[in-house]
């Protein structure tokens, strides 16, 4: 393999993991497919209009592509507006962000969430989190 050969993979690949552009997508979301890679991005406003990329963990559950975070940039930025985009599966979905409040349904979700990370759910998130004031949100169409 030549250098520019080499040079020109390493440079899609640092743009694939930056979760550079991706297409609209032109069918729902099979969250089937969009679940099964290790982290997909979400993508929020800031409050200066600007574009706000993380690379999050993400279960199926119901359905529906479920996140959870804790005391985020990009968790202030869905509370302000939950209008989000998804990059999963090859494609960008345009979605919104809907609490999940209920304890049981929350904890079914940390369920999924430790099924899919295992250990690294373990050691990294508090064992609790259900009951914590921790946001979850699921994924739904926009309206």
């Amino acid at each position: 393999m030549s250098h520019r050969t080499l040079a020109a993979a390493i440079a899609a690949l640092l743009f694939a993991c930056a979760g550079g552009a991706v297409p609209p997508a032109t069918e729902p979301v099979d969250w089937t497919e969009a679940g099964q890679p290790w982290s997909v991005f979400i993508v929020t406003e800031d409050p200066d209009g600007s574009e706000r990329s993380i690379r999050i963990w993400l279960v199926v559950d119901d359905g529906t592509g479920v996140i959870r975070t804790g005391n985020s940039r990009w968790w202030a930025n869905l509370q302000r507006n939950p209008s989000c985009r998804l990059r999963a599966a090859g494609a960008e979905y345009r979605l919104r962000a809907v609490p999940i409040t209920d304890i049981a349904e929350r904890q079914r979700v940390d369920e999924a969430f430790l099924a899919k990370y295992g250990w690294q759910e373990r050691t990294f998130i508090k064992s609790d989190r259900a009951g914590s004031g921790d946001p979850y949100l699921r994924l739904l169409p926009r309206d």
